[in-house]
């Protein structure tokens, strides 16, 4: 049986100013209950590449919710704007600087996907508890720069 708490808050963030990503990180590990390292890291990887996409390639406000499962363990995150368009993973050998952030959503989490909504879209990714070590990441070409202190 499993049980699940639904978000207890939600982060938007506004278009038209500086998109609060390390904001957004903290705010993710001070709301979730006590996580293990590599399960908040890759939370906090997801959540970043999920509301760039949207900031980058949405419309309207960015809004991120969570939920927890317990078992099995997971969370949920879900990044919703009122963009039509649907994301597009890049191919993971690409040399181009940008566009491997939906590849990393992939390998850090079970599953992820896109719900249209009657405005705009879901885009959604559940990590499980025991998420992958960075070093399992195949679209990783350079250091990943992450807030050194995430709460």
């Amino acid at each position: 049986m499993s049980s699940e708490s639904g978000a207890s808050s939600a982060f938007t963030i506004e278009r038209g100013t500086p998109p609060p990503f390390g904001a957004l990180r903290r705010w993710i590990a001070r709301v979730l209950p006590p996580l293990g390292a590599n399960h908040l890291w890759a939370v906090q990887l997801v959540v970043t590449e999920l509301a760039t996409n949207a900031y980058e390639h949405g419309a309207g406000p960015v809004r991120v919710t969570w939920s927890v499962t317990d078992r099995p363990c997971s969370v949920l995150l879900e990044v919703q704007d009122d963009g039509e368009d649907r994301p597009v993973a890049g191919p993971p050998a690409s040399v181009r600087p940008r566009g491997r952030g939906l590849v990393l959503v992939g390998d850090l989490s079970r599953e992820w996907g896109v719900r249209p909504e009657e405005r705009g879209k879901t885009v959604w990714a559940r990590i499980d508890c025991g998420a992958p070590m960075i070093d399992a990441c195949s679209a990783r070409a350079e250091p990943i720069i992450m807030d050194p202190e995430p709460c």
